[in-house]
């Protein structure tokens, strides 16, 4: 049996971590849709209830794609846990590749988005996000990519 190199037990602990906070990101506005408000309301200049009540259509479409958002966030959060439980604790170089990526492109994007609509809260919850990807991603990469990941 293998053992891994300490820098990948970190790395594969906080990537696991890291999916699960992003997993429980995605509940609120799957679940608690109202709390998006302020965001809505510093973005927009425009109280949610006003914008409900003068257009109500529209916001019931807004809340459906909100809603998909928290969603895809809970199954992308999953995705992450499962690959750092079973590819990225074995240093598979696929594993540090899709985190890369997907990682850019997720929490990039995440941070784009939450400067544009000017939320702090947002800003703040996606920085945490992005922290413990950089985190999990950098620890371990030279053990992953060297392919020093597992001692004899």
């Amino acid at each position: 049996m293998q053992q891994t190199s300490s820098s990948v037990r970190i790395g594969w602990i906080v990537m696991f971590i890291m999916g699960i906070y992003l997993a429980v990101l995605g509940l609120m506005p799957v679940f608690a849709h109202e709390a998006m408000a302020p965001s809505f309301r510093s973005y927009v200049g425009q109280d949610w209830s006003d914008f409900v009540a003068n257009s109500p259509k529209p916001a019931e479409m807004m809340t459906m794609m909100t809603r998909l958002t928290g969603a895809n966030l809970i199954g992308i959060g999953i995705f992450i846990v499962m690959m750092a439980w079973n590819a990225y604790r074995k240093a598979q170089r696929w594993s540090w590749y899709t985190a890369l990526f997907a990682g850019i492109l997720g929490w990039g994007s995440g941070l784009a988005y939450q400067i544009t609509i000017g939320s702090p809260s947002g800003l703040v919850f996606t920085t945490i996000g992005s922290a413990l990807f950089l985190i999990a991603l950098l620890i371990p990469a030279r053990a992953i990519l060297g392919g020093k990941a597992a001692k004899g």
